[in-house]
C-alpha cells in the first residue's frame, strides 16, 4: 500500500474526527460534573426515607447489627405490600 495524498487526507480527517469525540465527550463530563456540584442536597421531611438513604450507605455487616435500619426497611416493606401496621398506636 503506498502512501498517496488521499489515504493521508482520509487518515488525518479520522484523527480530526476522533479527536472532536474525545473533546466533546470530555466537555460533556465537565457539565455533567458542575451540574451535581450545583445542586444542593435534597432534604427530605420523611423521617423513613432519610433512614433509608443512611441504611444503604452501610455495609452488609453494619446492616445486621442496626436495629434501626433493620426495622426501617421493615416499615418500608410493609408500606410497598400495603400490609397494615402492627402499631395501631403509631397511624
Amino acid at each position: 500500500m503506498t502512501l498517496t495524498a488521499e489515504t493521508t487526507l482520509k487518515g488525518i480527517a479520522i484523527a480530526m474526527g476522533a479527536i472532536t469525540a474525545l473533546m466533546a465527550t470530555i466537555e460533556l463530563q465537565r457539565a455533567f460534573e458542575e451540574e451535581s456540584a450545583e445542586r444542593p442536597a435534597v432534604v427530605s421531611e420523611n423521617p423513613l426515607k432519610t433512614t433509608l438513604q443512611r441504611c444503604r450507605t452501610l455495609t452488609a455487616q453494619d446492616l445486621e447489627t442496626d436495629t434501626r435500619c433493620q426495622a426501617a426497611w421493615a416499615e418500608n416493606r410493609r408500606r410497598f405490600f400495603g400490609r397494615p401496621s402492627n402499631n395501631r398506636e403509631a397511624e
